[in-house]
């Protein structure tokens, strides 16, 4: 199959995404992939800090042209406005490369790409990965009006209604979506499934990977690490919070953080190996409740005891009650020492091992994908 892929994002950028890991097992299965990307930015946004680059079997790069003064200009709602722009110019080149190159399925996954659904001859599958309403409303700030967050909505709903399949990562989102709606969650590479025994030392390195974001709690882990001196805690990651986050903790003094910055996401596997309890928190905001958490998956890949905030969309993957929860530091601290002494840390390490080697790989969801489109 031939797939078009319109990013708004460049591609070796240091963020990586659902997008990155379906697309890379699409290729090495044998399906060709273009994909387009606007040009580089200056930003602190992580879609836009670039890494050194990676070969993909069967992914062909486009850059799409920009004039310099529309993108290189500060805009009011930068980012909104850029991404709409390099949208409205990529859709000529979608148009084009459709026909050039006989393009099967056109794969879409945000509002801005709307004008996308208008092109012939081609199946459309629109991916719904994050609640894209209410991320605008934040991107918005005062300027979230409510005739401009119900446009964004009405365009949202008609692309899926024109799609020949929509995507959602979550069931809590699916129950969001209109159209011929699927479930396709996010996972985790094969070869970075390690099958290790649990080792939980008395001195912890307590570990969060992810994008330096809104949506991150960092007011309940910076607290928590205060109340856990004696535990060492390892944030990997950078984004939009990162400067913030690393001005506070010297501050505040909080010796015990340790700031990796952006890596490349293949070393994420030798940081989560460093670590003894892992981290998937989140604020309690829609945009989380309706998430699938990549970090989640790839935690579990390790074999990793983890601590979640409480989210709505785990009590479809927690079934078996695998991860620990907490939503204040003081439940974290209580999550900690029940790690500590739980004679079952063992049972579920394993539970979270087996259950993303069966259903949360990337190679199977690559698969389901092409299934749905078919």
């Amino acid at each position: 199959m031939k797939v078009l892929f319109p990013y708004m994002a460049r591609w070796h950028a240091v963020n990586w995404t659902r997008y990155h890991s379906l697309i890379e097992a699409l290729g090495k299965q044998g399906h060709e992939i273009h994909v387009l990307q606007p040009p580089a930015m200056k930003s602190d946004e992580t879609n836009f800090i670039e890494i050194d680059s990676k070969e993909m079997p069967g992914v062909v790069l486009h850059d799409v042209p920009v004039s310099k003064f529309l993108w290189e200009r500060k805009w009011p709602l930068d980012k909104i406005v850029k991404k709409a722009v390099y949208s409205i110019i990529a859709y000529k080149t979608a148009k084009k490369l459709v026909k050039e190159h006989g393009i099967d399925l056109l794969l879409l996954y945000n509002i801005p790409q709307y004008q996308y659904i208008h092109i012939k001859n081609v199946k459309i599958a629109f991916d719904f990965a994050d609640d894209y309403v209410d991320m605008l409303k934040y991107e918005l700030g005062r300027f979230a009006l409510p005739p401009v967050l119900r446009l964004a909505d009405v365009l949202l709903k008609r692309m899926m209604r024109k799609s020949s399949v929509v995507l959602s990562v979550s069931h809590e989102l699916a129950k969001m979506a209109e159209g011929n709606v699927k479930v396709l969650a996010n996972g985790v590479d094969t070869r970075f499934l390690k099958k290790q025994a649990a080792n939980v030392p008395d001195k912890l390195t307590i570990g969060f990977i992810g994008s330096f974001e809104y949506f991150i709690d960092f007011e309940l882990i910076l607290n928590s690490a205060k109340l856990l001196s004696q535990h060492h805690f390892l944030l990997v990651g950078s984004g939009r919070q990162y400067q913030s986050l690393q001005s506070r903790i010297k501050e505040e003094g909080i010796h015990n953080i340790e700031l990796t910055g952006g890596v490349p996401h293949d070393d994420i596997f030798m940081y989560i190996d460093k670590m003894d309890v892992c981290l998937n928190i989140f604020k309690k905001i829609p945009v989380s409740h309706r998430a699938c958490p990549i970090k989640l998956f790839e935690y579990l890949s390790r074999c990793k005891p983890v601590i979640s905030t409480r989210l709505d969309e785990l009590a479809y993957i927690d079934k078996d009650s695998i991860l620990y929860y907490a939503d204040s530091p003081e439940e974290l601290v209580n999550a900690i020492n029940e790690i500590n002494e739980d004679s079952g840390v063992i049972k579920r390490i394993d539970e979270g091992f087996d259950l993303v080697s069966k259903h949360y790989t990337w190679e199977h969801l690559s698969m389901d994908l092409i299934k749905s489109v078919e």
